[in-house]
């Protein structure tokens, strides 16, 4: 018999093609078969239907449909068997017969005979004896509840049991598919309490039990651990979820942790779900009394470090609108650094929108630094001067020559006039970035010219007015762009961003906001986000601080080694010895640079006079000064350069590096060398710069206790996992120690009676600073009053200090609106009405109340804020008019003023009515009655026409249960008409 393959054709049919013979002749015709149709006619060939092997046949099944079955082919047969691919498999018949409601369910037969319920059990609690059910529970597959009780009984019932009722009463109006699994099961054990007479103790029996349910039991571990009573919550493991959790650990890989500590997923006691339930709990609970708590971490700062300042600006609410706060490292770090800082605003970093202000500066290590932060309401000109009058009083003196802040008008305003006499310049990346979208054309266009470079050469690289004066012009003419308007707005703004313009200012090495906007981008990043409650947040801005502490501590350690130089200058020995790391390897690399220079007598000058121009000179710069002029006496010590970099960084440029080699210095004055960027840059101050009480009364730090604590506790984790009654008895004894020492008062922290502060130096630092010449002093510590009354209870002052935190608004200073302040004022009115200053504490002055969302420029409107229920008019409203009850120019009017007592009823009332017609209303009928009754669809216009003549509607509109579509024109309210 001729075996045959299997082949498709260009339609998907099936051909039997024959097998040649050794002279190359067809054994066999080609013959046509279709599987598809489960028809199979090809003679000499072997075919299998249900394991049943035939000559091109198949058999059929009781049914009468011919069932082919998928097999194997196989060879050195008489025949050769073909696959055929058989349809999926279907279910059992018994699967779609209805239920029986009769059925019983119970547990498995081979379940451990201890752990069923029987009746006479007895147990010495009830606790004992509902635990004991739980275990069977879950064994068996279902979930109890503790159910009816008296007083001597008590019910444990299947959770399933009772009937389960939709709450709004229609199931049309479900929108989640999830039903109720209520079946009225009536699985239970009842539980009486009785009394032993001998002992005279209470114990409870077990004396009816019903084992059967009548729904599906689901006995596998990883199903009963979805249900809610067996699920084991560890109050370690869910204390060590939650600081997972705090720290922005996601879901899945804690979940990742928890499967290796339980060594396996089906092992672990939560799911999924469970950990997100978890975390918005903890949101929840962390997001409640904000305010409150925020205040009291204010209190432990100041309690561990009375350096500590804060300062609020409130509502008329008393709700808190701005607050700026600033620890003693901070202001430590400003003594040392402060000659140059950035000022910025940032987005999304707490749950209130409240933009991040920070003053960020540069250390010793060319490092960011902190120097004080602010959450800020809005940002307006009177919101940043109240931020700069609080930044200029925690200081006390102000010691900032340059400010450098983005393009904006408000913060602009307020530092012109908080400021008076330094430095203020703007981010040139800001400036430019306003523009992009003109450039850009301008880019493409010119884009084979180099426009691009040429450009950025011009912004760049002139280091005075006249070269950048002649570059500007060179370029335009080249272009011909003497009418382009944001070339001309560039160079109207030159003087407020161009390097050129600064060159005789001191700026420290800051020629941008990236600074801040790093400090922001890390803040972001790694320690708060857009959910971030304020108590949270001041407490992960301490975090940062001393996170960037650490990282401070790490450079000055690595410093203490000796510096390698790349010559044997010794100026160069002598600023490696001085210099930090950071700032000796740019001044190395500058070294190296300056041999790429040549240098001549300038004997036109004078003497002592030089000129040191680069060997490498470009020719496609024009306008660029090639050779700069040098002025050195050695003899006297004086030196200068034309390009004046050390007087706008307080670092050295390559041309006097050039020079110092030229005339052989061996050593570098003192007066050229900044403190501020060498490793001796801390000043001694009367004030503690630590931010937290690290010691005890014993000298011991809370890292030397922890290290011998972990140390023996370590011994006793490995001791007790090694078996289980040693693990019991570690559970035990570390119980109880726990219970022992947790009520011992502390020496290290707040709660501390020994602070180890020196409480009296603050005062004499301040009144230096202003003999000085620094009228500024701290709120809290003016000589002669409440603040400065001393007493012995250490939350007694702090309560008298509190007082002064508060900057309260007035009605015309709260928060002006975005751009002209109606939006935010009427917010705030609005804010005001039927609070009664509820919440505000007498203490401090600021209300518990959530804050108000921050009304920031740009910020588009929530859903909230649109639907937001006002009086009069519908629609957009310009708000460009003054009110004359409260004065403010908003979008109301002195009729529908919110702050007007006639008016708080009216408002209530429009944000508690539903749209519509209420569900029972009478008027509203059914649409079978409307298309039935055509005698009422016709009779209604003409009694509302007879009304119309009559004025009989007047009255009737109130109290009618018909449509309130006509009004009285002459008992109208004004309100409905503005």
């Amino acid at each position: 018999m001729a075996t045959r393959r299997l082949q498709f054709d260009e339609v998907g049919k099936n051909r039997c093609v024959a097998e040649m013979n050794e002279e190359g002749v067809a054994v066999e015709e080609v013959t046509r078969c279709n599987i598809g149709m489960q028809q199979v006619d090809t003679p000499g060939c072997n075919f299998v239907y249900q394991g049943i092997q035939g000559n091109g046949s198949s058999e059929r099944s009781t049914e009468g449909n011919r069932t082919p079955q998928a097999c194997c082919q196989t060879e050195g047969q008489e025949g050769r068997s073909i696959t055929l691919f058989s349809p999926p498999e279907t279910v059992d018949p018994s699967v779609i017969v209805t239920p029986d409601e009769e059925h019983k369910y119970s547990h498995k037969e081979n379940l451990d005979q201890a752990l069923i319920p029987k009746v006479g059990m007895c147990f010495k609690t009830e606790d004992e004896a509902h635990k004991f059910y739980c275990t069977y529970a879950e064994r068996a597959g279902f979930q109890p509840k503790k159910a009816n009780k008296t007083d001597y009984t008590r019910y444990l019932r299947c959770n399933n049991y009772g009937i389960g009722k939709y709450y709004k009463g229609n199931e049309a109006k479900r929108v989640r598919g999830k039903t109720t699994k209520k079946t009225s099961c009536l699985a239970f054990i009842k539980l009486k309490f009785r009394c032993d007479k001998e002992n005279s103790e209470e114990f409870a029996e077990i004396t009816d039990v019903r084992l059967n349910h009548n729904h599906v039991l689901l006995p596998k571990p990883t199903e009963t651990k979805q249900m809610r009573a067996h699920k084991y919550k560890n109050p370690l493991l869910l204390e060590y979820v939650d600081d997972l959790q705090s720290n922005d650990v996601p879901n899945h890989s804690i979940r990742n942790i928890l499967r290796d500590m339980h060594g396996g997923e089906e092992n672990i006691a939560m799911t999924d779900r469970d950990l997100e339930n978890r975390k918005t709990a903890n949101m929840r609970a962390e997001h409640a009394n904000d305010v409150n708590k925020l205040l009291e971490f204010f209190k432990d700062c100041e309690l561990e470090n009375p350096q500590f300042r804060w300062e609020a600006k409130v509502d008329l609410n008393g709700c808190i609108h701005s607050i700026f706060w600033s620890h003693a490292s901070m202001q430590g770090e400003y003594v040392d650094f402060g000659d140059a800082m950035s000022f910025d605003t940032t987005y999304k970093t707490n749950v209130y929108d409240k933009p991040l202000a920070m003053f960020v500066g540069s250390d010793h290590h060319l490092h960011n630094t902190v120097f004080g932060c602010a959450l800020l309401g809005d940002e307006t000109t009177e919101t940043f001067e109240w931020v700069f009058r609080a930044f200029k009083k925690c200081m006390g003196k102000n010691r900032t020559r340059c400010i450098l802040t983005d393009q904006d008008s408000a913060m602009e305003a307020a530092i012109k006039k908080e400021f008076l006499g330094i430095t203020h310049k703007i981010c040139r990346w800001h400036v430019v970035n306003k523009l992009s979208a003109n450039l850009n054309e301008l880019y493409s266009m010119y884009e084979k010219e180099d426009f691009k470079e040429k450009f950025n050469s011009v912004l760049n690289h002139p280091l005075t007015q006249g070269e950048f004066e002649e570059a500007w012009k060179e370029l335009i003419t080249e272009f011909n762009l003497e009418k382009n308007s944001a070339l001309q707005s560039l160079y109207d703004q030159r003087s407020r961003y161009i390097p050129a313009y600064f060159k005789g200012e001191y700026c420290g090495r800051m020629a941008s906001t990236q600074r801040s906007e790093s400090t922001n981008f890390i803040m972001k990043k790694c320690f708060v986000g857009k959910k971030t409650a304020l108590h949270r947040f001041a407490k992960q801005v301490l975090n940062f601080v001393h996170t960037r502490k650490m990282k401070e501590s790490a450079e000055t350690y690595q410093g203490t080694s000796k510096t390698l130089t790349k010559s044997k200058w010794e100026f160069e020995i002598q600023m490696g010895r001085i210099y930090t790391r950071n700032v000796f390897k740019d001044f190395e690399k500058k070294v190296v640079d300056c041999t790429a220079y040549k240098i001549e007598d300038n004997t036109e000058a004078g003497r002592n006079c030089y000129l040191v121009c680069h060997t490498n000179k470009t020719a496609k710069i024009t306008w660029g000064q090639h050779k700069f002029k040098v002025r050195a006496d050695k003899e006297k010590g004086d030196f200068s350069c034309e390009c004046r970099e050390w007087e706008h960084t307080g670092l050295f440029c390559v041309h006097l590096l050039r020079t110092f080699i030229h005339i052989q210095v061996d050593k570098i004055p003192v007066k050229y060398i900044f403190k501020r960027y060498t490793k001796f840059a801390r000043n001694e101050l009367a004030f503690s710069r630590e931010d937290k009480l690290l010691t005890g009364a014993d000298g011991n730090t809370t890292s030397y206790r922890t290290k011998l604590l972990l140390t023996k506790s370590t011994k006793v984790v490995q001791a007790g996992t090694m078996s289980n009654a040693a693990f019991q008895r570690a559970i035990e004894v570390m119980d109880s120690l726990f219970n022992e020492i947790k009520d011992v008062p502390h020496d290290i922290g707040p709660n501390s009676n020994a602070t180890g502060r020196n409480t009296t130096g603050q005062e004499t630092f301040r009144q230096d600073d202003r003999e000085r010449g620094g009228q500024h002093d701290v709120r809290g510590h003016e000589e002669g009053t409440q603040g400065s009354r001393q007493t012995n209870n250490a939350l007694g002052t702090v309560i008298d200090i509190c007082h002064d935190h508060v900057d309260r608004v007035s009605a015309e200073g709260v928060g002006k609106g975005r751009w002209d302040g109606r939006e935010n004022r009427e917010s705030s009115v609005q804010n005001t009405i039927g609070a009664h200053n509820v919440g505000v504490t007498q203490e401090t002055g600021i209300s518990m109340d959530r804050p108000p969302q921050a009304k920031t420029k740009g910020r588009c409107k929530t859903s909230s804020e649109k639907n937001k229920v006002t009086l009069g008019a519908q629609g957009e409203k310009k708000g460009n008019r003054r009110c004359s009850v409260c004065h403010l120019y908003s979008t109301h009017n002195s009729v529908t003023c919110p702050t007007l007592e006639k008016n708080k009823d009216r408002l209530e009332a429009k944000k508690n009515k539903k749209r519509g017609r209420p569900a029972g209303a009478n008027n509203k009928k059914n649409k079978s009655d409307h298309g039935n009754d055509r005698n009422m669809q016709e009779e209604r216009p003409m009694e509302r026409r007879r009304q119309l003549e009559d004025r009989s509607y007047i009255e009737k509109h109130r109290n009618s249960d018909d449509d309130d579509e006509y009004v009285d024109d002459e008992n109208v309210d004004e309100a409905d008409l503005v």
